[in-house]
């Protein structure tokens, strides 16, 4: 060990035996290296490769010691202290990942229970090969939730970067040209000098670079061993799953998904993260509703504005912005998409041509959480996504409301994995799910030629019917629907016009008006094609000039929008 050392921080040394081994001045080197150090050459490359696998050095060519090299933090921490213990040596080799700040308790959507019970009892068995993989979106929490079953386990954890050493201290390697390689030997490393500690555990961040340069820098096996064999219980965290061949994903012993919070769990979250910032119960229940929210983000947007010290609005309104931006330039801000309606729905409005007793079946099925599946078809403004949302505000549900640009993806592939998290999180959420103009997701395979547009199709029709909480979907354009979709809805309805005495209702209501005229009540009754969201345009005009009397123009408003909805007419012998 002691001649190593040397060689690696002597270049004169290490140049020299590099001259000799050339020039062949000095044939079997090592022969003489051995004899001169008294030691039996056998025992001498033993030890070389015990060093290799242990961590602490490398070797491209077995037979020959010129090829070793020792790894800088450990030359470095050799050269600079006189160590008379194993503890000294590991001390400044280990970087400790900050404490966690939760409770399991705080983690309700994740099994925490198994990961803990499980890890508890592999502990106390002194189980090998002890790895727990959680994978999941960027900032759902999964370092946090590492960090809280260390402190659960009452175990130290140690992070495991690429290293390096600058003026004696020990850095990441952010920008080295093979810092996966560097991190296998550092995890390697640290797995030999903790083996006999009951009192560490290991926390691998962004793991998927580690397996997907196996081959290029180090041999499969490798990763294999240390999976099967590590002494070192080992959490390891990825935001890729997908990057992870089949064969490592198996050799965890455990494998969860963290998945984002619900927002009751979020609420509670933005308690601790925005306390002493003065702001409202109402403020952090609104934001926690925003789609896509993480704990991470609530985090950083209450950092933010402390650290600029604001309180009350203020910090509200950065708080609100710095959520925003982040969900923005992630692709991932869409509650300002939600829906909105000018008129409060009325569900004596809706007409459809079924019997109208499925409207109570439907109701029943959305307060017991049965798993009902509404097709809701007919002509725009008819009220088919407004009975949507009323019906989960009635009977206090959550619902995801899903557009084309939720789901579709200019990557190959990726459209059908959105397809599949998305229902995954609503089943876990237990949200209700509205498919809003299903008839641009679901369109006919028939009429499709690209592949993957089918696979897209294939898809969401095995989603649907493996969902199991309720779903609806709604479309203009029930005729473009794939013929496989219909079969898969328990309720097919289809959504009516306005009878004369609906929109008469309606007429008065919107124009706040006791009685109509004989001509206004004439005309209204000609008006065959009027939905209610021809009288929310109408309530729209009304914002816009609050003094004008709209009652002058608000029938040939209604008659230019009924008009627009007339069948088109042939002329003469055209068809």
């Amino acid at each position: 060990m002691e001649y190593l050392i040397a060689f690696n921080a002597n270049t004169g040394l290490m140049e020299l035996v590099n001259e000799l081994e050339f020039t062949q001045c000095l044939p079997d080197l090592d022969t003489h290296i051995c004899y001169a150090l008294d030691v039996d050459k056998q025992a001498y490359f033993q030890a070389i490769d015990a060093l290799a696998k242990h961590g602490f050095a490398s070797h491209k060519v077995f037979s020959d010691s010129s090829h070793v090299r020792i790894h800088p933090p450990v030359l470095d921490k050799l050269l600079r202290n006189r160590l008379r213990s194993k503890e000294q040596f590991v001390e400044k080799l280990l970087q400790r990942s900050r404490p966690g700040t939760l409770t399991l308790a705080q983690f309700p959507h994740i099994n925490t229970e198994l990961i803990s019970s499980y890890l508890l009892s592999a502990l106390l068995a002194k189980h090998l090969g002890v790895n727990i993989l959680l994978y999941g979106a960027p900032g759902t929490g999964k370092t946090e939730l590492a960090r809280t079953l260390a402190n659960f386990t009452e175990r130290c954890l140690f992070e495991v970067h690429a290293h390096n050493v600058v003026k004696g201290e020990l850095q990441d390697e952010f920008n080295a040209k093979h810092s996966s390689k560097q991190r296998l030997q550092y995890l390697t490393l640290i797995q030999s000098l903790l083996s006999d500690s009951q009192q560490s555990m290991l926390l691998v961040d962004e793991c998927e670079s580690l397996f997907s340069q196996a081959d290029n820098q180090y041999s499969k096996d490798r990763v294999h061993r240390i999976l099967e064999l590590n002494t070192v219980p080992c959490i390891w965290i990825t935001n890729h799953i997908d990057e992870l061949e089949p064969s490592y994903i198996r050799r965890f012993k455990l494998v969860m998904e963290v998945t984002a919070p619900d927002s009751q769990c979020l609420v509670e979250m933005a308690n601790k993260a925005f306390k002493g910032l003065s702001v409202s119960n109402d403020f952090k229940q609104q934001l926690c509703r925003i789609e896509h929210l993480s704990p991470a983000i609530i985090s950083n947007a209450g950092y933010v504005a402390r650290t600029i010290g604001l309180k009350r609005l203020a910090a509200e309104s950065v708080i609100k912005e710095v959520s925003e931006n982040t969900l923005d330039a992630s692709g991932l801000l869409v509650q300002t998409l939600g829906y909105q309606s000018e008129l409060a729905f009325n569900p004596a409005l809706l007409n459809i041509k079924q019997d109208k007793a499925l409207l109570d079946d439907i109701g029943f099925a959305l307060k017991h959480n049965k798993p009902a599946r509404v097709l809701l078809m007919g002509p725009p403004g008819t009220g088919k996504t407004a009975y949507a949302h009323y019906l989960t505000e009635t009977y206090q549900r959550q619902l995801i409301r899903v557009k084309c640009s939720d789901v579709l993806s200019k990557w190959v592939g990726e459209s059908e994995q959105n397809v599949a998290s998305l229902f995954r999180r609503a089943q876990a959420e237990e949200k209700v799910i509205l498919l809003d103009e299903v008839d641009s997701l679901l369109v006919s395979r028939e009429g499709l030629s690209a592949h993957y547009e089918v696979q897209l199709v294939n898809e969401f029709l095995t989603q649907i019917e493996s969902f199991t909480q309720p779903l609806f979907a709604a479309t203009n354009f029930d005729s473009k629907l794939d013929k496989a979709v219909l079969r898969r809805f328990d309720f097919k309805l289809e959504c009516d016009y306005l009878t004369a005495e609906q929109a008469i209702a309606l007429y008065r209501q919107v124009l706040d008006i006791k009685r109509l005229s004989p001509e206004e009540e004439q005309q209204l009754r000609q008006l065959r094609h009027l939905t209610p969201g021809d009288f929310a345009i109408l309530a729209r005009r009304k914002l816009f000039r609050p003094k004008q009397d709209h009652r002058l123009s608000a029938i040939t408003l209604l008659a230019e929008e009924n008009q627009r909805k007339q069948p088109s007419t042939t002329i003469g012998f055209i068809r």
